[in-house]
């Protein structure tokens, strides 16, 4: 995939919040408060926060929570702005889908990142899994073991992680257009 100046900008985003949250990480409640953190920063940004409209002349935005896909619904996703007015309102294409975890297991985690392998069949060009753990968790060991293997096979890479005693955080990035 080309890189676009619209992954460039969720990227950036994605690498403030997670400065926030290793500088600040009681500022963050829930995970409802780092999805609506990070909607916050990615609405800030010109291109994704201006109006497109659909084929059917209906104006949308390209960011939304719990987008609805074919098994579930994604945290948050970015719309491709190239395709916005080619398409019906319920049939957009997605850039990118976020997927958000605050202190949660293993399970949770490779949930996540299963709903950007092929077989889940969500339509998404990238996928990112934000994980974010308040002191201690047993499973975060076995989440990076997982992401390190699967970084090595080529299925997603390594975008950051933090460590420290009060915080530790990963990004992943799925890239589903190859």
């Amino acid at each position: 995939m080309t890189e676009r100046y619209e992954t460039k900008l969720i990227e950036d985003c994605i690498k403030t919040l997670i400065e926030k949250f290793k500088e600040c990480p009681r500022y963050f409640f829930s995970e409802s408060d780092i999805k609506s953190y990070l909607y916050h920063l990615l609405i800030s940004k010109e291109s994704l926060k201006q109006e497109y409209s659909t084929k059917s002349g209906y104006l949308i935005g390209v960011v939304h929570t719990e987008y609805p896909v074919i098994k579930g619904f994604f945290d948050l996703v970015a719309l491709d702005t190239q395709s916005v007015n080619q398409l019906s309102i319920t049939k957009q294409k997605i850039l990118c889908g976020i997927e958000i975890g605050l202190d949660q297991k293993y399970e949770h985690f490779m949930k996540d990142y299963s709903n950007f392998t092929p077989d889940a069949g969500n339509e998404v060009s990238l996928g990112y899994v934000l994980h974010f753990i308040k002191g201690y968790n047993a499973d975060w060991a076995k989440v990076v073991e997982a992401v390190e293997e699967a970084a090595r096979t080529n299925d997603c890479s390594l975008i950051k992680k933090v460590e420290t005693d009060e915080v530790k955080a990963l990004v992943v990035r799925i890239d589903l257009s190859k």
